[in-house]
């Protein structure tokens, strides 16, 4: 029988990675069977689990996230009823993600188990994603149509997967800093990402990836400064020059001219500021409850500054958004958890992109889409379960 610290990682894993394969799926089919599995997972380990070690106050404000939309609900506060009650499934599942996650992280071999699945399928996402850029016609693994002219590995959106990127990158560069053994096949694996994301042509992305680089390689420098001589000493050395030259170079063969032409629009927040700007105003009105989880769409109209021949799905500001739909406090128990981890992971910097996609969810909408979200909220569990005992070592 294998043990429940190697199996349970596997099976949150999976899960999350079928989202990932999915998210080109407009059918109801595809986000429910996400969603019905991780809430499975987290019923059955309810029974299984020692709940005497909890997270800190502010890691259990996931919990409070559906809860949120079903007082909209009770109270009649929502301008959707059927589209709170999505909201609610979906940030139900994204809770228990968290809930998993840090359960799983108590057993160090299990959160490096699970850190390691997830790096690896974020490489082989990378590897399509690069591969069927110019060549797929919008269609993931050439086969399966998406309706759009470009797909970016199982991605139709380039800032979406750059988010997915932007979490993986610093976990590949941090293990090629701090891994002897494999210190080569992560620093690939990096490169790879990195230029993935610089192909997307993601400006946000591609900003944020080069400064993931600089933080990790300078973290990684004043760390090697106060270790003792030794193999992974000289190893994570020679990788401080190596993993950037791997970023260069993949970089190079897919080009980047692309990135650097969507860099000289003259306003590239066009569009997205007038959004931002009346999901503010939403905020404003109703400060305290919101207008309802899911409720942007319908309840943007008439707040709209200026019309666009677009349907606005999402106010690409989720921080704006979440104060729209939920108000004030649904907004702090949303950014809270997040901002509560930025410094856990200086300490384990291979958490570094939840800081990144933080930053990425000024401008876009990374909560909305499980397969970049289900993610964050698993390293967001890693995070605080591998920060919770100031005593274990730092990784």
């Amino acid at each position: 029988m294998i043990p429940t610290p190697y199996y349970a990682p596997a099976l949150l894993a999976s899960a999350l990675a079928f989202g990932t394969c999915t998210v080109f799926v407009r059918d109801a089919w595809a986000a429910g069977s996400f969603e019905v599995s991780v809430l499975a997972m987290l019923g059955a380990a309810a029974l299984g689990l020692d709940w005497r070690n909890r997270p800190q106050l502010s890691g259990y404000a996931p919990a409070l996230l559906p809860l949120w939309g079903l007082l909209q609900i009770v109270t009649g506060a929502t301008s959707s009823a059927s589209d709170t009650r999505s909201a609610v499934v979906r940030l139900g599942a994204l809770a228990a993600v968290y809930v998993l996650a840090f359960r799983v992280a108590e057993f160090d071999s299990a959160r490096h188990l699970f850190l390691e699945l997830f790096l690896w399928f974020a490489i082989v996402s990378a590897i399509l994603c690069l591969t069927q850029l110019f060549t797929s016609g919008g269609k993931v693994l050439w086969k399966f149509d998406t309706g759009y002219q470009v797909v970016y590995g199982t991605f139709p959106s380039y800032n979406n997967y750059a988010q997915f990127v932007e979490l993986a990158l610093p976990v590949a560069l941090w293990r090629a800093l701090t891994n002897p053994r494999r210190a080569w096949a992560y620093a690939m694996g990096g490169g790879a990402l990195y230029a993935s994301a610089i192909g997307s042509a993601s400006r946000a992305g591609s900003v944020l990836t080069t400064l993931e680089l600089a933080v990790i390689l300078l973290i990684g420098l004043a760390r090697h400064q106060d270790t003792a001589n030794g193999k992974g000493h000289r190893v994570g050395t020679v990788m401080l020059a190596i993993a950037p030259a791997m970023a260069i170079m993949f970089t190079l063969v897919v080009g980047w001219e692309r990135t650097w032409d969507r860099f000289l629009v003259n306003d590239p927040y066009i569009g997205h500021r007038e959004l931002a700007t009346a999901a503010t105003e939403m905020a404003k009105q109703r400060p305290f409850i919101g207008f309802g989880l899911d409720t942007f769409p319908a309840v943007y109209p008439k707040y709209a500054v200026k019309d666009f021949p677009a349907y606005a799905n999402h106010a690409h500001n989720d921080w704006a958004e979440a104060a729209a739909e939920g108000g004030f406090p649904f907004l702090a128990a949303l950014f809270i958890p997040f901002a509560m981890a930025a410094p856990k992971a200086i300490r384990h910097p291979w958490g570094l992109g939840l800081v990144a996609v933080m930053l990425h969810a000024c401008v876009d909408y990374p909560f909305a889409r499980p397969a970049v979200s289900g993610w964050m909220f698993a390293l967001l569990g890693l995070l605080y379960a591998a920060d919770a005992d100031p005593a274990a070592p730092v990784d």
